[in-house]
């Protein structure tokens, strides 16, 4: 049987497999679940009218939080603090936050302001406000303090991001380098040895550097991030909190600790004093621990929060390892070939390269079984019904399409590869190869961008603009400018069925409630004129969807009401 016959006859069956995943995905479907934690119920409830002055104020999240970086802030319109300053997360409720208030509360309109650290390390915050008694409107500097709502810290998130892209950079490589050596993807014919290929030590040596060093500095980024401090606030105290109470704290230990028995599995591999087979062990020792290193960023992302946690985590480790294979094996080829072979005659070198792009196909298409198999359940899983909607119009929807387009883009040029293989037609790697790799190295950036982007945040789509039809022909436009958290302007017109204006009513009401949360009800009272236009600034206090129902009232008691449907993003 022929090399090019086995090859095909593996990805066949391969192939198959891709089938078997999919539809295994299909029957263990998960539960939808938002992977960002958010308020399901609020105890005083956003805009809430209460007779008396309550003793507790509760926040009750869709998931647990994390017993570090939390805080709650009542405000009295004054400024003064109205809260007892004891915030808590209970251990045996810990979804649940809450502080007391003090006691002898007068009669007015308060503003709370929480921030905390979800299930998957990523810091959520938001503002509202209750009333006790008659409101006396929004406390002096709420629009402040709701601008920010939803995630902090937003530029140090694009740090974290740059540092895990560089990880999975270099844990692909390594892991790549090391299966093109010790799984025969290299033509046994071009070195004694399979440690002996010329440049994969440096190769090695170059992704680990990058790879531990990206590693070490993304405590004390995260630690920023969690906790919202600026760079001049970090201290050894944050640092060593972050250790101790956050999830995260773990895994970076033991990420340290892979990054030590990784140095010396490497060097045991290429040391030439030791036995050729106490240097393969080593270096399948190295392959384990780049494995468990990949592990350790499963464990820090979305699937974290997911209620069906250890699937989720499952299936977004094995999503990894097929990308960090696929696009460090070809690392590999493209930077460990080369050398071997340009001192070789044209028709043996063009013989190499086919044979190990042959060989790396058997196992790549095992690889893209496991990239598209996983993939499709992990944003199922992860992205918000309705899922084509969230594709749309949320961030992390938009980056996921870009990847899925470009995860295409590769799997053309894989295929253009594995052609010229079957042929054997060149004598050199194809220049495609490293249009690939390219490819590859932007999905990577891409994955590390997904791993700190909410799902259920909708992308900046700039002011809310849409006009409804009453079954009389009467027109009802909603604009909300600039449509993010904090302050906005909300304008409302009305036109007749003959297109005049509408400028008689007496009551124009707007009422919002928050679609994902449990934040009860928010009025905004514009107040009447004669001009037609009825504009009236507020804010709007979480990302997120809103459903806003507007009410109008005209001078002959009419009543006209039309509803809408707003995405809100963080500024």
């Amino acid at each position: 049987m022929s090399l090019v016959s086995f090859t095909l006859k593996r990805s066949k069956r391969h192939w198959a497999i891709v089938v078997a995943l999919m539809l295994i995905c299909c029957l263990v479907m998960p539960q939808w679940a938002s992977a960002h934690a958010y308020i399901v119920k609020a105890s005083p409830a956003e805009n809430e009218l209460l007779v008396t002055a309550p003793e507790l104020l509760s926040l009750e999240f869709n998931e647990s939080l994390q017993t570090a970086f939390f805080d709650i802030k009542i405000t009295a319109p004054d400024g003064t603090r109205a809260d007892d300053g004891n915030v808590r997360i209970d251990a045996k409720r810990p979804h649940i936050m809450e502080t007391g208030l003090q006691s002898g509360l007068a009669n007015d309109t308060y503003a709370v302001n929480w921030k905390a650290v979800s299930a998957d390390g990523h810091p959520i915050q938001g503002a509202y406000v209750f009333h006790i008694g008659e409101p006396s409107g929004a406390p002096a500097g709420l629009a402040d303090l709701t601008s920010g709502a939803g995630e902090g810290n937003g530029p140090i998130k694009w740090i974290l991001s740059l540092t895990d892209w560089i990880q999975y950079l270099g844990l692909s490589v390594i892991l790549g380098t090391l299966a093109f050596l010790l799984f025969r993807i290299m033509p046994t014919s071009m070195a004694t040895e399979p440690l002996d290929v010329p440049g994969s030590h440096k190769l090695l040596w170059i992704s680990y550097g990058a790879a531990s060093l990206a590693a070490m500095l993304s405590l004390p980024l995260s630690t920023l991030y969690e906790s919202g401090v600026s760079l001049s606030e970090l201290s050894w105290a944050l640092i060593g909190s972050a250790l101790k109470l956050t999830s995260f704290g773990l895994i970076w230990i033991v990420q340290m600790l892979i990054i030590m028995l990784l140095a010396v599995t490497i060097l045991s591999g290429y040391d030439r004093d030791r036995s050729m087979r106490t240097r393969i062990w080593s270096s399948y020792g190295s392959l384990l621990l780049v494995l468990g290193w990949l592990f350790t960023h499963a464990m820090t992302g979305h699937p974290a929060a997911a209620e069906q946690r250890a699937l989720a985590i499952t299936m977004d480790y094995v999503h990894l390892i097929g990308a960090a294979f696929w696009i460090g094996a070809l690392t590999a080829m493209a930077i460990c070939l080369p050398p071997l072979t340009d001192q070789l005659p044209r028709k043996l070198r063009g013989d190499i390269y086919w044979t190990a792009i042959r060989r790396f196909t058997a196992w790549g298409v095992g690889a893209v079984a496991l990239l598209v198999a996983t993939g499709i359940y992990s944003s199922l899983m992860i992205l918000p019904a309705p899922i084509l909607t969230s594709l749309f119009t949320t961030g992390y929807g938009l980056v996921l399409i870009a990847k899925v387009v470009l995860l295409i883009v590769m799997l053309a040029f894989a295929w253009r590869h594995a052609r010229l293989a079957r042929s054997g037609s060149g004598d050199r790697l194809a220049g495609s190869l490293k249009a690939e790799l390219a490819a590859g190295a932007i999905v990577l950036a891409m994955a590390a961008v997904l791993t700190h982007l909410s799902p259920g945040q909708p992308a900046p789509v700039g002011p809310f603009n849409e006009v409804q039809t009453t079954d009389d022909g009467t027109t009802i436009s909603l604009q909300v400018s600039p449509n993010v958290t904090g302050e906005n302007v909300f304008e409302v017109g009305v036109k007749r069925a003959d297109g005049s204006i509408v400028n008689d009513l007496e009551q124009v009401t707007l009422s919002l409630t928050h679609l994902d949360m449990d934040m009860g009800i928010y009025e905004i009272t514009i107040p009447k004129n004669d001009t037609g236009v009825y504009k009236a600034e507020d804010y709007i206090s979480m990302p997120g969807r809103w459903n806003i129902k507007v009410h109008l009232l005209t001078r002959s008691l009419d009543a006209l009401d039309a509803e809408f449907e707003i995405d809100t993003a963080s500024p």
